[in-house]
């Protein structure tokens, strides 16, 4: 039986890590003005600085899971600390664009085994009653890492050399490994056989489609590159699907897709990523480039985004326990569908330029609406299958919205740009509001998978029981 006080230290570990994985998705965005002007780095080089880690981490996320299932959750979450934590030290130390591309892919690599892990190993420590409430507040954790990682980037480049937005996750590294190694108890999930075929068709799938995604709006669409690397992954997808229907013990269940509430939140996760990561893109865009503030000021303004998901995240397992994850979910999509609109109907009436309080209460909506979802989303769908199979189950979660989020930002982009060239804020705002329609879209397609395909009145804790998988033995050690 795992205490109280045990509880609380693993989250304590788990916290840590996961906020300074989340941190470094966006904090090295304001950063890239001084390493394009120390390296003489190219456009395409600062590309793959943001890219390299976003390639690594949504190609590794499922193959980390599966590992981690059948070595050990606690070993292989310890494991991407070190490797992100070295990621980092290589990033702060490269003297090339070359140099900081592979070493932010390391992070990346880190960042695959510490983020599902982490919401393994709180799912595996807490009992059914309060998981929601541990889920709320490892949400609460990861949406403000995400959040406020322009912020913090701003600060400590108005005051440092860039290489500090690096140095500072070492320490940080090596404090989660030792507490970790002291505090974490060790749990497995199902001993499957290791599939290196299928890790290696799934990672080329996943590959090839992220890849496509990211380089569509800087090499055109039509670009063999492009839509080529998007076909490749697509059947390999599909090969690596008929391998694993041939294995008596495969690496992804498939038959878990068979649960109706399953895929909802896997469908739901994605959709709301693409629309909600969209929006973040392209806000940022107008706070600066139509509405004139410094990448400090808009990552402070922003924060009025950040606070109320790091609000409403742990509020949401607390309504999850009470409500259910449906409920609580569907309201999250709702405010954040219904932010998106608010913003584009205020530049359709005021134009580009008018007070920041304008967009105050989108804002307000879109970051309550995050905090909302996150929770129900990851409780969803762990609750949605076996516990032997969470690790699988988190880590399909999040490739699902992290290729989510590469779409979202990739689609918004291409709508945004089409339609001639942005040469003032009021040309930037025209250019806007179809993006945004576009994204309010997408959080109502999550909102429409929900409401249809989860069954009503249907406890989370039982909706496994759709499936026809056995429930084997978990393993656990200290």
């Amino acid at each position: 039986m795992v205490s109280t006080a045990s509880r609380g230290r693993l989250l304590v570990v788990t916290c840590i890590a996961l906020f300074m994985a989340m941190l470094d998705n966006l904090v090295i965005g304001v950063a890239l003005p001084s390493i394009q002007e120390e390296f003489h780095a190219s456009m395409s080089d600062l590309q793959w600085f943001l890219n390299a880690y976003t390639l690594a981490f949504a190609v590794l996320l499922i193959p980390f899971s599966a590992i981690g299932d059948r070595f050990g959750r606690k070993k292989i979450f310890l494991l991407g600390i070190v490797l992100f934590t070295l990621g980092s030290l290589a990033s702060a130390l490269s003297t090339s664009s070359i140099e900081l591309s592979l070493s932010r892919a390391l992070q990346g690599i880190g960042s695959a085994a510490i983020i599902p892990l982490s919401l393994t190993l709180v799912n595996a420590a807490f009992p059914p009653e309060k998981r929601a409430a541990a889920i709320g507040l490892w949400s609460g954790i990861s949406g403000l890492g995400l959040s406020i990682g322009p912020l913090v980037g701003g600060i400590i480049i108005n005051g440092a050399p860039w290489e500090m937005v690096f140095w500072i996750n070492v320490p940080v590294g090596i404090i989660a490994v030792i507490l970790g190694a002291l505090w974490l108890t060790e749990s497995k999930g199902e001993r499957k056989p290791l599939d290196l075929p299928g890790i290696v068709l799934l990672g080329l799938s996943l590959f090839g489609i992220v890849f496509g995604l990211m380089r569509g709006n800087s090499e055109g669409w039509d670009a063999f590159s492009v839509w080529g690397a998007i076909a490749g992954g697509v059947v390999l997808l599909l090969g690596f699907y008929f391998w694993e229907r041939s294995r008596k013990q495969p690496f992804v269940q498939f038959d878990y897709f068979k649960s109706r509430t399953y895929s909802a939140y896997l469908s739901a996760g994605f959709w709301m990523n693409a629309g909600i990561f969209g929006a973040i893109f392209l806000l940022t865009l107008f706070l600066q480039q139509a509405q004139g503030y410094s990448a400090l000021g808009a990552g402070v303004r922003e924060m009025v985004w950040t606070v109320c998901t790091m609000i409403c995240a742990p509020l949401a397992g607390l309504l999850v326990g009470k409500y259910g994850s449906k409920k609580i979910l569907l309201f999250g999509l709702f405010l954040q569908t219904a932010a998106m609109i608010y913003f584009a109907l205020m530049i359709i009436g005021k134009g580009a330029i008018f007070p920041f309080g304008y967009i105050v209460p989108a804002m307000m909506a879109a970051g309550a609406g995050m905090g909302f979802s996150f929770t129900p989303l990851s409780h969803g769908i762990l609750t949605s299958v076996p516990e032997h199979a969470a690790g699988e189950a988190s880590g399909l979660s999040n490739a699902s919205r992290e290729l989510g989020g590469v779409f979202g930002v990739a689609i918004s982009g291409l709508i945004f740009e089409s339609g001639g060239a942005i040469t003032s804020p009021e040309a930037f705002g025209d250019h806007l509001v179809p993006a945004l329609f576009v994204l309010a879209a997408m959080l109502a397609i999550g909102f429409l998978s929900v409401t249809f395909l989860v069954r009503r009145g249907k406890p989370a804790t039982t909706a496994a029981s759709e499936t026809t998988v056995p429930t084997p033995r978990v393993e656990t050690s200290n």
